[in-house]
């Protein structure tokens, strides 16, 4: 069995470096390892920063785990224009480079996904609401707390929420990497585990998710080592049960739908005979996928603007040389 704890990064050893990108194409750049993305109602593009953890080594398995307050949200306003809106989220490396992954933003708050760190690190594992004007917490979601007490897929402790998406009706839907689950999370009924994927010869590592225009749920999944190649998926929940699985694809990180039904996700990269290779997006359909964008290095997060086009960050896991690439459509 490949257990959850390879959910790692620590095959960006292994990784591409960064690929010659026309500077057309660049909205931001300077990022340390950029993860998800979103716009706000004025076209703002809100970008989370895992970070590169820091000088304090918290023990961790095999060996110290360096972690720190590196992590951060950078905003791009339509102008172009960037600045860094967030600072101070929990961060961790050894390879990993683990800490806030999501964001999503309307007109009175900023929610953020904050991913796994030594539990010395209390700001994190969770979801968290900040108000926009104030930056104060109005809420923060425990996930390691309920995944400690009910450890769904019956492996090792260790909640990482990688994603998360809002319904129409307000609920929440986190994706939680390490616990192979998703949670769902309202103010009234509080935090439940809505669906976990049970741990066979390869973990599944549920990582992004969509919510359709028919409210469906689309869920992607990386799968955990050796990250073969073909072998991830993303599935679609209707009504509570899965109606469809796209199959065929490798490491997903990320998934989008628009407003029409068209499905989009993010492969991270390919780990092949050779080493690793470089990632993509890709549109997904019922007859395979189609190829957006390629030869990208170590892609992970994606978002649409008013206008219909997309954005992707790359070079997501070892550097501070991430950016967003703007994908004209």
């Amino acid at each position: 069995m490949i257990r959850k704890s390879a959910w790692v990064w620590l095959l960006v050893a292994l990784a591409v470096t960064g690929l010659p990108l026309a500077a057309q194409d660049v909205v931001v750049d300077g990022l340390t390892n950029p993860r998800g993305m979103a716009f706000d109602n004025e076209g703002n593009l809100y970008v989370v920063e895992a970070g590169n953890g820091g000088d304090f080594d918290a023990p961790g398995g095999r060996a110290p785990i360096p972690v720190g307050a590196t992590g951060q949200v950078t905003r791009v306003s339509p102008a172009g224009d960037s600045a860094v809106v967030i600072l101070g989220l929990a961060s961790q490396s050894r390879g990993q480079s683990r800490g806030a992954s999501a964001i999503w933003v309307d007109d009175q708050s900023i929610w953020l996904a904050l991913g796994e760190s030594p539990t010395l690190m209390p700001f994190s594992m969770g979801l968290v609401e900040l108000s926009r004007d104030t930056m104060r917490i109005r809420h923060f979601v425990d996930l390691y707390s309920l995944e400690a007490a009910e450890n769904p897929d019956e492996d090792i402790v260790a909640s990482n929420p990688t994603d998360f998406a809002v319904a129409d009706d307000g609920t929440i839907y986190i994706i939680d990497a390490s616990c192979n689950c998703m949670f769902s999370w309202t103010q009234a009924d509080g935090l439940k585990i809505a669906q976990t994927w049970p741990i066979g010869d390869i973990s599944p590592v549920p990582t992004g998710i969509a919510i359709g225009p028919d409210g469906d749920l689309y869920i992607g999944f990386l799968t955990g080592f050796p990250f073969p190649e073909g072998g991830a998926s993303i599935e679609r929940w209707s009504g509570g049960a899965l109606a469809k699985t796209y199959t065929g694809l490798t490491m997903v990180t990320d998934v989008l739908v628009t407003d029409d039904g068209t499905i989009y996700a993010v492969e991270f990269g390919v780990l092949g005979d050779e080493g690793f290779g470089p990632g993509q997006v890709v549109r997904v359909t019922d007859s395979g996928q189609e190829t957006v964008l390629g030869d990208l290095p170590t892609p992970y997060g994606l978002a649409q603007d008013a206008d219909g086009n997309l954005y992707v960050s790359i070079n997501s896991a070892g550097g501070q040389d991430g950016a967003v690439l703007r994908i004209a459509m």
